[in-house]
């Protein structure tokens, strides 16, 4: 569909380190989770060169925007977050818009996680500094306040218009523009909290709570409690605004939690070289922070938990003795 593509970062090739783990963890996987596949996490567990895409642009002309989605010929895109549309016609009047850079995209409206991996970042793209628009996403409970310490006023959302020329982004890949974006973003998070972190902290251990996908640490209160004992603070995002997550997450050597999309929120605020020690349910096995880690100069480790009837369980003396091959 696009009258003309071009290429905003190269694809860069970089040797990815393993991760790190037990010897019998992988022994409990009994499934991936949906969105992931072996021959992708073998090579983030074993290490080894990863391709990691180019960013591209890509001009469509003649656009309509109708809610969630974008309509040009017979061609739909979902792009945004809200119900099907019967047809594209817009009930209120819509807006001409000559050109627009659209900087939100299906998975960032969906998913709070890739809303701050994914999406944020977009919005720093040099190309689309004039002329940003979004779609509608999910009313997240920390977004306002991510986008105020991240220093990122959302882009006006646009749910009705006609574009002679919007321009489309492929940004998936950790190429050396996101790692740059990504620096920026940690930056901005640093000079808004007065890049003070708290002293004498171990870790911190975020808690998933109850929202996006059922991931039940059946045992949390013993998994708390051994972490308390070794120094760790305990942070439950759901309980907190944004500025205080960030904070108590700031600059913290180590994050441990149950995989998900809620590890996002470390992403700014983890220490530099710190490491992510993700704790996996055994029917839901996930690398995916592994992609941000590789990029970003940091560990990443994980044990894997063994099924419950209610979840699944984690043995403490996994978690410490995973603990100990960091240091």
């Amino acid at each position: 569909m696009a009258t003309r593509s071009w290429e905003v970062c190269a694809a860069e090739t970089l040797t990815c380190p393993s991760a790190i783990h037990l010897p019998d963890a992988l022994d409990r996987v009994t499934a991936l989770s949906p969105w992931r596949d072996w021959e992708t996490e073998r090579l983030y567990i074993e290490g080894g060169p990863v391709m990691h895409a180019a960013t591209r642009a890509h001009l469509i002309q003649n656009v309509d925007i109708n809610g969630a989605f974008l309509y040009c010929g017979a061609a739909k895109l979902r792009a945004g977050f809200g119900p099907q549309q019967l047809t594209h016609r817009h009930a209120a009047p819509r807006r001409n818009l000559p050109e627009a850079h659209l900087v939100s995209d299906w998975a960032g409206s969906h998913y709070f996680g890739l809303f701050l991996r994914a999406s944020l970042p977009m919005e720093l793209l040099p190309d689309a500094a004039e002329n940003m628009i979004s779609l509608p996403t999910k009313d997240y409970t920390h977004e306002a306040g991510y986008r105020k310490i991240l220093e990122r006023p959302r882009p006006p959302c646009v749910t009705a218009a006609r574009v002679n020329r919007l321009i489309l982004y492929n940004d998936f890949g950790h190429n050396p523009s996101k790692a740059a974006r990504y620096a920026e973003l940690r930056a901005a998070l640093r000079r808004n909290l007065g890049g003070i972190a708290p002293q004498g902290k171990t870790g911190v251990y975020l808690k998933r709570g109850t929202t996006g996908e059922r991931r039940r640490l059946a045992n949390e209160s013993q998994v708390e409690a051994t972490l308390t004992a070794l120094g760790f603070d305990i942070v439950e995002p759901a309980a907190l605004d944004a500025r205080t997550i960030a904070q108590r997450l700031l600059d913290a050597p180590i994050v441990v939690s149950v995989e998900g999309s809620h590890l996002s929120h470390a992403i700014y605020s983890i220490a530099e070289g710190g490491t992510l020690l993700v704790l996996q349910p055994p029917d839901r096995f996930a690398m995916a922070f592994k992609e941000f880690t590789n990029r970003g100069g940091l560990n990443f480790a994980f044990t894997v938990g063994h099924a419950a009837p209610d979840g699944f369980t984690v043995n403490p003396d996994d978690i410490k003795r995973t603990l100990d091959l960091l240091s």
